[in-house]
Formats: structure tokens, sequence, C-alpha cells
């Protein structure tokens, strides 16, 4: 497996195991410079590594945490950031879903990265656009989809859908093209809030690398699911579709963001469920309480005995 070594936050490369044990013997290497392969949660010095304890000097630097990403080497071995193409974007998503621990030499720069995004965008459009004109308004696929749950609220919204005229094709693919035009600035929105509950949680990823790794794992999972949109619409078939590529795409977004931004993808698991826990509290539990207290005012109860 190959290892990721650093000296004074500068990164001297990815290497053999063979060859650090030729390094440090040679004195390229150093017991106190750190080193880090996949599936690790630290960044530690290679003299505390089992395989190359007791070759070269002493070690005389702890490990650093692996929040605290190192500054990338000057030649990123990211195919993106080394020459921006077709042939480079396929070549990125495939080291992200393969490689991922590639992605700790990027520069992450917000602008690459939002060209990037775009590009998915671009992609993805044709997929979007052939869902919409082939099956046309959902409302009523929905709709059937809310009765057969038999739940007397929804079936409310039900037939509220079902009555509802369809729009013309013309405007919901203009609406289609709208929302992908502006979904990259979306996700950097959304990538914000994570970055604020990287500092709730101490973790000193810089926002634009965070930013920007959002941005790559987002155009990766868009381009990946753009072909499920030929396959048709029901409610009860998207919801099993839904079911069945969540655990996956997770496993592909935070593989790729957490190696991008130098913190263990369950960590930044757990952070995303704790940013939409706190957004879904914002947005709904805050406003219901709000209402309820004011429909106490007029109608002049008191929640306090």
């Amino acid at each position: 497996m190959q290892i990721h070594v650093a000296r004074h936050q500068q990164q001297l490369g990815v290497f053999a195991a063979e060859d650090i044990v030729a390094g440090l013997a040679s004195g390229r290497f150093l017991a106190s410079d750190l080193a880090w392969r996949d599936g690790m949660a630290a960044w530690t010095p290679l003299g505390d590594w089992a395989e190359f304890r007791g070759v070269g000097v002493p070690t005389v630097v702890t490990s650093m945490p692996f929040s605290m990403p190192v500054e990338p080497a000057s030649a990123s071995l990211i195919p993106w950031e080394q020459g921006k193409s077709f042939g480079s974007f396929f070549a990125t998503m495939a080291q992200a879903m393969k490689h991922p621990a590639a992605l700790t030499t990027g520069r992450f720069a917000f602008g690459d990265w939002l060209v990037f995004c775009y590009l998915a965008v671009l992609i993805s459009l044709p997929f979007q656009l052939i869902n919409v004109i082939a099956f046309g308004d959902k409302n009523a696929q929905v709709a059937e989809g809310l009765r057969s749950l038999n739940i007397p609220e929804l079936s409310k919204v039900a037939e509220q859908l079902a009555s509802a005229e369809p729009a013309p094709v013309w405007v919901t693919v203009v609406g289609a093209v709208m929302g992908l035009a502006m979904a990259p600035l979306g996700y950097a929105f959304f990538a914000l809030l994570h970055w604020v509950g990287q500092r709730i949680f101490r973790y000193q990823v810089p926002v634009e690398r965070t930013v920007a790794a959002a941005l790559l794992a987002t155009a990766l999972l868009a381009v990946l699911m753009a072909p499920l949109q030929l396959l048709g619409f029901s409610f009860a078939f998207q919801l099993g579709l839904s079911a069945l590529f969540f655990i996956p795409a997770c496993v592909i977004y935070y593989r790729a963001f957490g190696a991008a931004t130098g913190v263990n993808p369950w960590v930044q698991f757990g952070i995303s469920c704790f940013v939409w826990f706190v957004l879904c509290c914002c947005c709904f539990v805050a406003p219901v309480t709000l209402f309820v207290w004011s429909l106490a005012g007029r109608s002049g109860m008191s929640f306090g005995g």
C-alpha cells in the first residue's frame, strides 16, 4: 500500500514501504518525517511505524492529528489540478473512487472545483432533460404514492397534487436547467455550513479546502447517478432506488471528501449528521414551537401553569 510522507508541513510524495526503508537508511527520510496511508486516523512519525522502527535517526516529533492537513506539495497528484480537460475530469473521477488518498496532495482552489462541479452538472443535464421530456409531470405518480401510505394528512396533500394542472413541458425543462445551473452554488453554501460544523468540533480545515472538496465529492455523485434518470419514474420505485443507493453513495462521497479534507470519513459523516440535525431543528422545530406559542398567546393559554 502506498504511503504519503511529509516534512515540515510539506508533502514529499507517495512511496512504497521498501522505498521508505531504503530512504531511512540513506538519510533521504527521517524517522521524524510524518507519514499516512489509507485507513489511518492520524499522520504518524516514520519512527513510530512497526515496519520502520529502528531504521534511521530517533523520532523527535509527535504525531499530527489527521484533521490538520499538511500543505500540498507543489505538484498535485490530482489530474484536474494538473490540467483542465475532459480527460483529466474523468481521470479525477476514477482517482477519487479508486485511490482517494491521492486527494491529500491537492491544492483545492475554489475556482478550479467550481468549474469541475459545473462540468459534472453539464454532463448530467442531458439525462435530466430526457427524464423530464419522456416522463413529463410527476404530480400524479407522487400523489398515488402518498395515497398508498394511508396517512390522512398525506392523503390531503395527494389530492392537491392530483388536482393540480401539469406544467407545460417547456416550463419543466427551463426549471430543470435553471435548477442545475444554480446547483453548484447551493452545494457550496451547504459546504460552508459543514465547515462551521468542523470548527465546532475543532477540526481546523480551511474553508476553501472544505468547500472545494465538497464540490468534488458532489460532482462525483452527480455523474455516477445521472444514468438513473433514464429508468423512468414512480413513487415506490424512487423510494426503493434511494434506499438501495443511499449507503454506496455515502461511502463514495465521504471517502473522497474525507481524503480531500484530511479528516476521517466517519468523522465527516458524523459532522454532516450534526449539521443537518441543527438545520432541521431551525427550519422545522423552532417555527412550529413559535407557532404553538403564538396560538397559546392568542387563546389566553398559559404553559407555565
